[in-house]
């Protein structure tokens, strides 16, 4: 499957997937918008500006908020949640964190809410609701408001009488049915009172959900005097689905769309693109219909490495106020909305970190950690300060992640580093969770020889030894190492060479790609928990001791192959 030299690609130079080159503006748009982790996306507009929110979870900065003028072209714009002030995330849960954002702009404000969530597959999940707002997409942002933590992935509506309406999913404790899991029993309504900066008056069930099950994600809307709810069903597996109510009056009944659910794979296991579900709409101007934008992932054999990605559909409104979309089911190129053409911006491919701050690409892990982060000190050099928090922690890990955005993909880097003790790593790992991750690092053993190793963590609990190469220190000095991972889609190969080497040497066979992916957590591991993020690759250091140097990164480089 790999030699020992690398395989090149036919990727498009420098701009990346979701910034495809734009020839006309009649020409089909590609799904997915937002590739790899990027899933339960939120959309608003502020002038001819569109802003998708998505949800981050356990990752640092928290709400990552892209922005188009053509609903073609997007680019990483800012995120919500980059002071610790507004969301204390250290020692979260694997798959915890940030769920489901909402977005909103309205009276001059841009509106988020969030839910920073709790627990496990096997505890339970607890989601605390809270709203921000700022007139500016990048801040600052107001003091967080606690609106309530009667359920998760929650939404402000703004009525155009000038009131406000809080929706979250109404969950029961202790109330479990069979079309209800885990007490998702409708979407929970309740005034919000702005200048009192408080929920007022009583909160009501206003829709139950339809046979589908599992409701949650309550989105509303206002069109014809119509009130419509939008509803994500089913659970966010092979069986997602996005359905959609309506009525007369906020408060209900809400009668359901005839052709519910509107969006959904379920009825075509053969589409490359399953899970579609979790949308969210707004009307494009100009005739240009409706954009809806909503979650999905592409699944080799069954397995979603890229984890849950944003994707676009065009609707329109039918003559008996319903919206339809213009296919049921997900699809990989959508028809152009006749917006004006934005120029594609590259996406960072190579980073020599020569710039004073992480380009907007990478992510820490609950935390911010730019104490440990260093871009000044060694010019065109990152230098990471090791801790003693290992991959599988959730104290503070001293490592820096990007998101993996293809099935075939290489990513590289030249390192220095000079370990004392056994207990002193630093490499390149490929991570999903605390434990599901691979890791290519150099150390030395007990007697003090150099090494190149390879170790993972997948199958249970016990961190897995792969591969080591003893190095001959001559041709490696001063602890410089170039290391690489090369990935099929469905196997990781990690390899290594010296500075003056052309060709690099595999370190280990190739290694199962899937043990990252959001089925393998939620299904196939036996200790199951939250399968919601996807595959990162990064760079990362760990001492015990806290002895050894900080860790020295010359470059990054990562390069994708569309499919």
């Amino acid at each position: 499957m790999f030699g020992t030299q690398t395989f090149s690609f036919t990727h498009e130079p420098l701009i990346k997937h979701f910034f495809r080159p734009l020839i006309i503006m009649t020409t089909p748009l590609q799904n997915p918008i937002l590739p790899g982790f990027n899933p339960d996306p939120a959309i608003c507009k502020k002038g001819d500006t569109y802003y998708i929110a998505v949800s981050s979870f356990q990752w640092w900065p928290g709400i990552p908020v892209y922005e188009s003028k053509d609903l073609r072209n997007w680019k990483l714009s800012t995120y919500i949640l980059k002071d610790i002030d507004l969301v204390d995330l250290r020692r979260i849960g694997d798959g915890a964190g940030i769920w489901a954002p909402a977005i909103s702009y309205a009276d001059g404000l841009f509106w988020v809410v969030f839910s920073p969530a709790t627990g496990s597959r096997l505890h339970g999940h607890e989601s605390a609701n809270y709203l921000t707002y700022s007139e500016s997409i990048d801040g600052p942002w107001a003091e967080p408001v606690f609106m309530s933590a009667s359920g998760n992935d929650a939404s402000l509506f703004h009525d155009d009488d000038g009131k406000k309406y809080f929706l979250n999913t109404h969950l029961k404790r202790g109330q479990l049915t069979p079309d209800r899991i885990d007490g998702h029993c409708g979407t929970l309504m309740q005034e919000y009172d702005h200048q009192q900066k408080k929920l007022v008056g009583k909160a009501r069930n206003i829709f139950a959900g339809t046979d589908a099950g599992i409701p949650e994600g309550s989105k509303m809307y206002k069109r014809n005097n119509y009130y419509y709810l939008n509803i994500a069903e089913g659970g966010t597996e092979y069986g997602h689905c996005m359905t959609l109510a309506r009525s007369r009056n906020v408060n209900g009944p809400y009668e359901v769309h005839p052709e519910n659910p509107i969006l959904t794979a379920v009825d075509e296991p053969d589409n490359p693109i399953q899970r579609a579900g979790h949308a969210d709409f707004i009307e494009v101007p100009n005739n240009g219909g409706v954009a809806l934008v909503y979650l999905a992932s592409r699944p080799v054999d069954g397995c979603s490495v890229l984890g849950r990605e944003t994707y676009i559909a065009k609707a329109h409104w039918g003559e008996d106020d319903w919206l339809r979309l213009e296919s049921r089911a997900p699809v990989a190129e959508v028809p152009d909305f006749g917006l004006p053409a934005q120029a594609p911006e590259a996406l960072m491919e190579v980073d020599d970190f020569d710039s004073p701050e992480l380009h907007l690409e990478w992510n820490t892990l609950r935390q911010p950690i730019k104490e440990l982060i260093d871009l000044e000190s060694r010019p065109s050099w990152l230098q990471l300060k090791p801790t003693y928090s290992f991959l599988d922690s959730m104290e503070k890990t001293s490592a820096i992640f990007r998101r993996v955005r293809h099935h075939r993909f290489s990513a590289s880097t030249r390192m220095q580093f000079e370990p004392h003790t056994e207990q002193q790593w630093a490499g390149l790992t490929c991570y999903y969770d605390t434990r599901h991750w691979y890791y290519a690092f150099l150390g030395v053993n007990e007697e003090g020889e150099l090494l190149v190793g390879l170790c993972k963590k997948g199958y249970g609990m016990v961190t897995e030894h792969i591969s080591h190469e003893i190095l001959d220190r001559a041709q490696f000095p001063d602890g410089i190492i170039d290391l690489q991972v090369q990935c099929d889609s469905r196997a990781l190969q990690f390899q290594f060479k010296s500075p003056e080497e052309d060709t690099f040497q595999n370190l280990g066979e190739p290694q199962d790609a899937t043990i990252l992916s959001d089925e393998f957590v939620e299904q196939k591991d036996p200790n199951i928990t939250f399968g919601f993020t996807g595959a990162y690759v990064g760079l990362a250091c760990w001492d015990l001791p806290l002895t050894s140097p900080k860790a020295a990164f010359d470059s990054f480089v990562y390069r994708g192959e569309e499919d």
